[in-house]
């Protein structure tokens, strides 16, 4: 059986990343809580802590115990677009890093994507997004680009982040190919056990999260890269505008 203060601090998790408990908003008050739950002070001290350690809290002394804004998620075309601006393609707050990349066969789904075979040769590169701050997982990003490009573009398959900004800039400027569209997906779904590594969560979660996907298209109607983003639970799409 869990420690009473574990058990508090699962619950006050759930109502965080239920929005019952919304960015900025103060928890009570240690002894107000404690009273309440029929609890000791150490025990609520102790969830308490057990929060901020996981990122969600942040404390501090005439402040209180407020919750966090979590970073939000990203598109891949907004990520390309912070990229041409800003010469990065993170927010503000945010940080990558598990930057793997190789080629591998297409998956159906990707194969069909990229107007491919199922099987074919296909360039993949992953990374993780991370809040700064407290290290969490904001999401997991992975790009499929056709393998004909590796010949020409063999950073594509160095396993860093590369320095020339994000995959799509480097396939534009150094192959003369425009981006001539973008067709970007959004759904929810439950997670599975395959998500445990990339959200480093336990096996076992079941919870909702946000997938993105985008296709980018050249001017000669190729697709050239297919970007699919998983964000960690309780990540939250927003719109960057201006």
């Amino acid at each position: 059986m869990p420690p009473k203060w574990r058990d508090l601090a699962d619950a006050l998790a759930a109502q965080i990343k239920s929005g019952e408990y919304a960015p900025g908003d103060r928890l009570p008050k240690i002894e107000d809580l404690a009273k309440e739950k029929e609890l000791s002070k150490t025990t609520v001290h102790s969830a308490y802590k057990a929060l901020e350690a996981e990122g969600l809290v942040t404390s501090s002394r005439g402040h209180g115990t407020v919750v966090r804004s979590h970073v939000p998620l990203s598109t891949g075309a907004e990520r390309e677009e912070r990229s041409k601006l800003t010469g990065s393609s993170w927010r503000a707050g945010e940080r990558s890093d598990s930057h793997m990349a190789g080629i591998v066969s297409a998956p159906e789904d990707v194969a069909e994507a990229l107007g491919i075979t199922a099987g074919e040769p296909v360039i993949r590169r992953s990374r993780t997004y991370r809040d700064a701050h407290t290290n969490a997982v904001i999401s997991h990003s992975t790009s499929w680009i056709p393998a004909a490009f590796a010949e020409e573009l063999p950073e594509l398959l160095m396993g860093r982040r590369l320095s020339g900004g994000t995959s799509i800039d480097v396939v534009t400027r150094l192959t003369g190919r425009p981006v001539a569209r973008r067709i970007s997906s959004m759904w929810a779904r439950i997670t599975t056990p395959a998500d445990a590594g990339p959200l480093e969560i336990p096996e076992d979660t079941q919870d909702a999260v946000i997938v993105l996907t985008v296709r980018i298209i050249d001017i000669s109607g190729m697709t050239i890269e297919y970007g699919i983003d998983v964000g960690g639970p309780g990540r939250r799409w927003t719109k960057e505008d201006g």
